[in-house]
């Protein structure tokens, strides 16, 4: 069986082609995580042991406490196109290529991801359209951007409703994570393999920003997404929606006086030459998913879903240690730099957010997921 699946993304000229061909090939169908940071954490777990399904074709891929089972000779043949606004180097590129990797290992080499950094097929929204449309397999689409389409997902990245990274993995993988991904199918017709817990948001400036005071008409710029726009006006900043390709040249000139992102993201744009102030604000964790069009999904057989789903997992998981690893290396790399780093006062930026002053907050699907977040912290 042979299959064509044409990718048009709106205003970029992709065209991409998909082949899948069925394959009666035997495999090992006992999968096991590779050797990560995570397993080797919990190389106290025993061992599956091999059973009568598993010696059958069953086979059961544990990470955590979830598990999907899917039969390996169910598994057909498909290549599949993943697109990412990540840079190659980024510790988002790495964690895209590891998902990329592991669906290859699950499936013993019948499935591939081929993986298009840096925009290649085209910026977010462009990818969101066209996994709606089933004309893309999959992309790495962040939930702030979701938020423009799904305003109630806010609820789920909302500042400073986090103290740490392992309680937003524990939360995107409580009912509160289960239900922000029943609404990306509900609304935006996409399946959410899995959520990667980037690296808490920081403030990258022209000048120190030591307390919420400073913020006052200061020129920040911010995704071009409303609860950004929504918390920095709250903290009393004129926030200045930019793409990230202009940031640089808008902070050089003048046009912006600060940015605010992750460490990593800082770093790997050079962000530093132009703004030497890293202030510690740790203001928001916006986690991002691995996207895959539902249409293109439920093409699938359940097998295939599954392992899918495993390897988003697997990702996850990886994700997050790799995110706390590389936090800590790249403040010391931007340090190296030549970075300030300024120990602002997060107590005063806190006590400037009203969740119920957010448009959004006041939807019952909103208010729904908050208290869900707040249940499973």
């Amino acid at each position: 069986m042979k299959k064509k699946i044409a990718m048009l993304l709106a205003m970029v000229m992709v065209t991409a082609s998909i082949v899948g061909c069925g394959s009666s090939a035997g495999a090992d169908t006992t999968t096991t995580a590779p050797e990560t940071k995570e397993t080797e954490a919990a190389a106290e777990t025993p061992a599956a042991e091999t059973t009568a399904a598993e010696a059958e074709g069953t086979a059961a891929a544990t990470s955590g406490d979830a598990t999907y089972t899917y039969n390996v000779d169910n598994v057909t043949e498909h290549t599949f196109s993943l697109s990412t606004t990540a840079t190659s180097g980024s510790a988002l590129a790495d964690v895209t290529h590891y998902f990329a990797d592991r669906v290859n290992e699950l499936s013993g080499g019948k499935m591939t991801v081929d993986v298009f950094e840096g925009s290649t097929l085209g910026s977010e929204a462009q990818n969101l359209e066209a996994l709606t449309a089933g004309t893309l397999d999959m992309a790495i689409i962040a939930v702030e951007f979701y938020v423009n389409s799904i305003p109630q997902l806010g609820a789920l990245i909302l500042p400073y409703v986090y103290d740490d990274y392992d309680q937003v993995q524990k939360v995107l993988e409580s009912e509160a994570g289960d239900y922000a991904s029943q609404q990306l199918t509900d609304v935006a017709k996409v399946k959410a393999l899995g959520y990667y817990v980037m690296a808490f948001r920081n403030m990258y400036t022209t000048k120190p920003i030591n307390t919420v005071e400073d913020l006052k008409g200061f020129k920040m710029r911010v995704p071009e997404s409303s609860l950004y726009v929504d918390t920095f006006k709250m903290m009393g900043a004129a926030p200045t929606p930019l793409a990230s390709g202009e940031v640089y040249t808008a902070l050089d000139t003048g046009v912006v006086e600060g940015v605010e992102n992750t460490p990593d993201t800082c770093l790997h744009n050079s962000w530093f030459e132009v703004a030497p102030y890293f202030n510690q604000t740790n203001h928001l964790n916006a986690p991002t998913t691995f996207s895959m069009s539902d249409k293109v999904f439920q093409s699938l057989n359940e097998d295939e879903q599954n392992l899918l789903l495993q390897a988003g997992l697997d990702a996850s998981h990886y994700g997050l240690e790799s995110t706390k690893t590389s936090d800590a290396e790249y403040r010391e790399e931007l340090k190296a730099k030549g970075m300030e780093f300024i120990e602002s006062d997060v107590e005063s930026m806190r006590a400037a957010i009203d969740y119920n002053a957010y448009e959004f907050m006041q939807s019952d699907e909103a208010k729904k997921l908050f208290d869900l977040v707040q249940a499973n912290k």
